[in-house]
């Protein structure tokens, strides 16, 4: 029963989101076309899955270094140059392998040298993670003629990582890298450690050093199939001005939401849970035509909001039911 109840409140949100969308659209007229309701179409399942899986690989990637106690805004600087080289690679030589193992191996390349960064440079991790940043986001304007990536995503032989069933190859890979660095490796158990108190960690023999190094090689490789993913499914520009860190913001939802999820099961199946329940919210507005501009901004902050605000306060209202509960009983 315990192991059933699990599973009821871990699927609970996409559910409930399915079944919220699905209402809403029911009544809306632009949900129809020629008397066929778009919503529950074709495109329900694939657009939400092809969209979830790109939520999922960022969001592990960020959550990763935060659960370590690190925000790393280079992240989406990573993931953006990561995709530029891949597709390079990939158009040159017409392989959507040679992208993907480009990409990956940029990922990972990356994340190394921002950890060495932060490591020998000894510069708070904000600070050298920003610098790192602007770094890379001028290198979009100057590697492989400066002009980022077009039309990647629209050749079908190429956007194979893009595309169901091909999407899901790097986000399960991209799981799986996160559950071997948290459970099979020393310097992911070693992390809550040092996030907890790190002086702490220290002094009882962590070598922090090495651990950061090994969770951004982790990281790395998780950025490297989230920009597979990201080249296959959108033009790519050259950055500036700390843009891609708002690339990588607009992937952060499903981390919050996914450690409140995940305390039914584990973080990375709540994080999986929120991806989905987060797209099938998106696909909904699509439908209604609020996907884009500022109605999309303003339901999906109000929603946000309100999830934060009850998970918050969740404690207070279990307390509330369980009290209730027990003076029905003693009636």
């Amino acid at each position: 029963m315990n192991i059933f109840k699990r599973v009821i409140l871990t699927l609970a949100f996409p559910v409930l989101m399915f079944l919220a969308m699905l209402a809403i659209t029911a009544g809306n007229p632009r949900c129809y076309v020629d008397g066929d309701f778009i919503f529950l179409g074709t495109g329900l399942i694939r657009d939400v899955l092809m969209n979830a899986s790109l939520s999922i690989c960022v969001a592990l990637a960020i959550w990763l270094q935060l659960k370590n106690g690190r925000f790393d805004f280079s992240g989406g600087a990573s993931m953006i140059l990561a995709a530029i080289a891949g597709g390079y690679v990939g158009m040159q030589t017409d392989s959507p392998l040679a992208a993907f193992a480009v990409a990956v191996i940029f990922g990972l390349g990356l994340s190394v040298i921002t950890s060495l960064v932060y490591v020998f440079g000894r510069v708070p991790i904000i600070i050298t993670t920003i610098g790192m940043t602007l770094l890379y986001e001028s290198l979009t304007y100057i590697l492989f003629g400066g002009e980022g990536i077009r039309g990647f995503f629209s050749d079908a032989g190429l956007a194979v990582f893009g595309r169901v069933p091909g999407v899901f190859v790097p986000a399960v890979l991209a799981i799986a890298v996160f559950v071997i660095y948290n459970y099979f490796t020393t310097a992911g158990r070693r992390g809550k450690i040092l996030s907890n108190n790190q002086s702490a960690g220290v002094n009882i023999g962590i070598n922090e050093n090495k651990d950061v190094v090994v969770s951004y090689v982790f990281s790395g490789l998780i950025i490297g199939l989230a920009a597979i993913i990201y080249i296959s499914q959108n033009n790519v520009e050259p950055q500036a001005g700390l843009s891609t860190s708002n690339i990588l913001f607009s992937y952060i939802v499903p981390v919050f939401m996914g450690m409140f999820i995940g305390t039914a099961s584990c973080d990375v199946i709540g994080i999986a849970m929120a991806a989905i329940g987060m797209e099938i919210m998106n696909y909904g507005l699509n439908c209604m035509n609020l996907g884009a501009g500022g109605w999309q901004q303003i339901i999906l902050g109000a929603f946000v909001l309100g999830f934060y605000t009850f998970s918050a306060q969740s404690g207070k209202i279990t307390a509330f039911f369980e009290k209730r509960k027990r003076k029905a009983e003693q009636v």
